[in-house]
């Protein structure tokens, strides 16, 4: 994938923890060329952040702390989240892809129940409204 985040997995010595295969893999040193527990960010890849969603009490809410991505050198800097329309109820919305790390899944872009971003964090409720604050300050001051 052009396109990865890392997970909450800590970093450390010993076993990884019970039902864990999807965030921690067992590392030998002798068998990893150097040493365990190094940043598994790609050479000449470019780290950026995005906040993943979740459904809370039927409202869609970001995470506190936006997720670690990666991309290859040549791939734009891109998050996605979900759209939320009133044409579809809410727990048929979009969950986010790979912790809003890269582009919306074409299924979920094409059915418009997922929204693509271009620069870091982007992907924050409060981007928006810092676009939209001075805007419509300039509005109404032309009034």
């Amino acid at each position: 994938s052009e396109y990865g985040g890392l997970t909450d997995q800590l970093y450390k010595c010993g076993e990884c923890p019970a039902d864990s295969s999807a965030t921690c893999a067992q590392c030998v040193p002798e068998e990893n060329d150097g040493g365990c527990n190094k940043d598994p960010t790609p050479s000449g890849a470019k780290t950026f952040e995005c906040f993943d969603f979740s459904l809370v009490s039927d409202k869609l809410v970001k995470s506190e702390t936006a997720t670690i991505c990666h991309a290859e050198e040549a791939t734009a800097i891109a998050c996605n989240k979900p759209e939320h329309s009133a044409v579809l109820p809410i727990e048929q919305t979009y969950s986010t892809a790979n912790k809003g790390c890269g582009p919306c899944p074409k299924e979920a872009k094409e059915d418009k129940r997922c929204l693509e971003c271009f620069t870091d964090k982007c992907n924050s409720a409060s981007t928006l409204a810092f676009v939209l604050a001075p805007l419509l300050a300039v509005i109404f001051h032309m009034l």
